[in-house]
């Protein structure tokens, strides 16, 4: 038995009861309005000989693919909202069938196709301008394929946040980086998982740019440029580092380095003395391109979305958000000092005030981003 959802103009058939091999998950209706506005973005600012004589003539020739496409309710939506050439995949039989009727439901069948393949095998035996993972789980057992396939844009999901927070133990193991479990878990997940799809796709001569990268609820999103060339891929690699955190008295501070055989840090905090415990390596340069960020933030505003109001929050937010990677709860400075917050917006301003650098960052609505020190915040929250 199937009902019927409608996200943005597209009307997806869904099973009554999910399955695992045919699932929906609603709460990530917000991931794919950001997907629509992000790829849209994108197809917009490429180069005229790739959009033809009028601004959307050219995004019929681009390919993007669904490689885990369950219901299909992402492609179908690529297909019909942007208008681009769609590849939809599932391997289960019962995925692949509903796929098919949401093509025909949505009239879309002379832009997108259906696959019921390995999406490995798929994504190695052909090239497709964009490449979308949205697994249940880890994308890591697909990353190597899809950055051999990608031309040139990335969109990739992860909500195996357990092991990218450093809350459970997995994160050596699937993603070759130590995670901490600090307040700025979700900031420390995204990194790391941009850490791990840089190195794979430095392996192939490619870079990755970010152009949107954020965390919400259960699921790490990245949507990336992929750039090609050994000179631009060593590049890349430069803006790989770790973070040193003390949780004694929360000092924190970055540093880059590729190389772990040259890896030197202080074992003991600058600021009070106790253990510094690192975390890394993870992609430390900035996660997002503003003027990318903001043409997203115009698609969103134009177009009919479910999820419009927070989606434009999130990439509005992350416009003005500093590039400093790693963030600092108010909330929980303030508790330690045993002082009563103030609002956010004073605190920024207050920094702003002394000479630093602050702002507000979509990963938590109670934290802020600032240049200045641990013990410089905290003197500036006491006064």
């Amino acid at each position: 038995m199937f009902s019927e959802v409608k996200e943005g103009t597209t009307r997806i058939l869904i099973p009554t009861q999910t399955t695992k091999s045919i699932f929906y998950n609603p709460q990530m209706e917000l991931c794919r309005d950001i997907d629509i506005a992000g790829i849209a973005a994108f197809v917009s600012s490429l180069p005229a000989s790739w959009q033809g004589q009028g601004q959307w003539q050219g995004k019929s020739s681009l390919t993007y693919i669904d490689a885990l496409a369950a219901t299909g309710v992402r492609g179908v939506r690529v297909a019909k909202e942007v208008g681009l050439r769609v590849v939809i995949n599932d391997r289960s039989r019962a995925a692949y069938e509903v796929i098919n009727r949401n093509i025909k439901r949505n009239a879309v069948e002379e832009r997108a196709k259906a696959y019921n393949e390995n999406a490995n095998v798929l994504l190695l035996q052909n090239k497709y301008d964009l490449v979308d993972l949205d697994p249940f789980g880890t994308p890591v057992p697909f990353l190597d394929a899809a950055c051999k396939s990608a031309k040139k844009l990335l969109l990739i999901t992860a909500t195996d946040t357990a092991p990218l927070c450093g809350a459970h133990s997995g994160g050596l193991r699937k993603y070759d980086a130590n995670p901490l479990n600090t307040e700025y878990h979700k900031e420390m997940a995204t990194r790391i998982l941009l850490g791990k799809v840089t190195r794979d796709l430095c392996k192939y001569d490619r870079a990755i740019r970010p152009l949107l990268s954020y965390s919400k609820a259960h699921f790490v999103r990245l949507i990336a440029q992929v750039e090609k060339g050994a000179k631009k891929a060593d590049e890349c690699m430069k803006r790989l580092g770790f973070i040193a955190h003390c949780f004694s008295c929360g000092n924190r501070f970055a540093f880059a380095c590729s190389n772990l055989m040259e890896l030197k840090v202080e074992k003991k905090c600058g600021v009070c003395g106790a253990k510094i415990r690192i975390a890394g390596p993870l992609y430390i340069n900035t996660i997002k391109q503003k003027g990318f960020c903001e043409r997203v933030h115009n698609e969103l505003e134009k177009r009919t979305l479910g999820k419009k109001k927070e989606a434009m929050k999130i990439v509005e937010t992350s416009i003005n958000e500093l590039d400093i990677p790693f963030f600092y709860e108010h909330h929980a400075i303030c508790k330690a000092l045993k002082v009563p917050p103030s609002s956010i917006s004073s605190l920024i301003n207050a920094l702003q005030s002394s000479g630093f650098s602050a702002s507000r960052t979509h990963f938590s609505d109670t934290a802020f981003k600032t240049n200045a020190r641990i013990e410089e915040i905290k003197s500036i929250l006491k006064a």
